[in-house]
């Protein structure tokens, strides 16, 4: 939704569009809801945990975040906040949403918050923030609402760790480990640590058996994941930061553009031609394109008929927001695995 922020960018309006692309699987808005009336949590207090003892002091983009008290309502922002959280346990604090651009929620969440309100399909302005009532905001940042008014309102946000730079380089790779780790800082918070647990045990153990699946998959050959963030946009590729990094890797791959320290980034098509990758990943669904359409739009990119990848069929789709740094990824993972063959 994708934030984690997006570096390596050259400006702070170009970046910004690249990372809101690569957050939404469609850029058809859903309808909005500004009700200013207060939303009432959907059952966060039936939720069975270890109590947690509080305040609680959490990493929060290279600042410590103190939670005085246990949050009981939640603001999430983009997807993969509510896929972090449906895996922390916390799922069922959620009572609105935002930030999703027209996206569906992840499949196979455990507590899907179908009945959380989306207030603004985009990014929403600190108005609109403060009108859900919640007790805390979790997501990729925000544009639309400066930290200064945040804080002034009271509300606290966490930041999703892959997310956590919009204009500046990241301090670290995000990595399955690191989205772990982002969940068990989201129960630590919310006092989920049982359900989380639990939930890890399980995506650890489906992560363990693609990885091994993958082990002669790419045999070192080189892969690329790109993309277009609109119809028009020029050619995008996922750097050396990103989750896309650490799937491609796992699939046995080198990433074409994994020395870069970034995690979305202009890519020029000559590097990929000269590259001649084994297989191209093609992330689609950033602004409503179906496979097909994003497949088409690379196909005519000059020189790419050329391409091996092109030339013997190893062009593989995946929805970009199975490429966010949130659980999701893992079909990511199987997804590219099922495309070249490895399952």
């Amino acid at each position: 939704m994708m934030k984690p922020s997006v570096p390596g960018r050259a400006s702070a309006l170009s970046s910004s569009r690249v990372w809101l692309g690569a957050l939404a699987s469609t850029a058809l808005l859903a309808a909005c809801s500004t009700s200013s009336e207060p939303i009432e949590a959907s059952g966060a207090a039936e939720s069975v945990q270890a109590q947690a003892e509080y305040p609680v002091t959490v990493a929060n983009c290279g600042n410590d975040l103190t939670i005085e008290s246990e949050p009981e309502t939640i603001l999430s922002i983009g997807t993969s906040a509510v896929s972090l959280l449906d895996a922390a346990g916390a799922s069922d604090r959620i009572v609105a949403r935002a930030g999703e651009f027209g996206a569906d929620l992840p499949a196979g969440l455990e507590t899907p918050p179908t009945e959380a309100p989306i207030i603004d399909s985009a990014d929403p302005a600190i108005e609109v923030i403060v009108g859900t009532e919640a007790d805390i905001i979790v997501g990729y940042g925000l544009f639309n609402a400066s930290p200064e008014d945040v804080a002034a309102t009271g509300l606290q946000n966490i930041v999703i760790d892959g997310e956590c730079s919009h204009d500046a380089g990241l301090a670290g790779a995000t990595d399955f480990e690191a989205i772990f780790s982002d969940v068990e800082r989201l129960a630590s918070v919310f006092g989920t640590t049982d359900a989380a647990e639990a939930n890890l045990t399980d995506l650890r153990a489906e992560l363990d058996e693609l990885t091994a699946a993958a082990t002669s998959t790419g045999d070192g050959e080189q892969a690329a994941v790109v993309y277009y963030f609109s119809e028009d946009a020029t050619m995008s590729a996922r750097g050396g930061l990103g989750i896309a990094n650490d799937v491609l890797a796992r699939a046995g791959f080198e990433n074409v553009y994994g020395d870069e320290a970034s995690v979305y980034m202009e890519a020029n098509i000559e590097t990929l031609l000269d590259a001649d990758p084994h297989t191209v990943v093609v992330a689609y669904g950033l602004y409503g394109e179906s496979f097909e359409d994003a497949r088409a739009n690379f196909e005519s990119e000059p020189g790419v008929a050329e391409l091996t990848a092109v030339q013997e069929g190893r062009v593989v789709g995946v929805p970009a927001s199975d490429l966010a740094p949130d659980p999701g990824a893992i079909q990511g993972l199987r997804t590219v695995l099922e495309g070249t063959g490895a399952l």
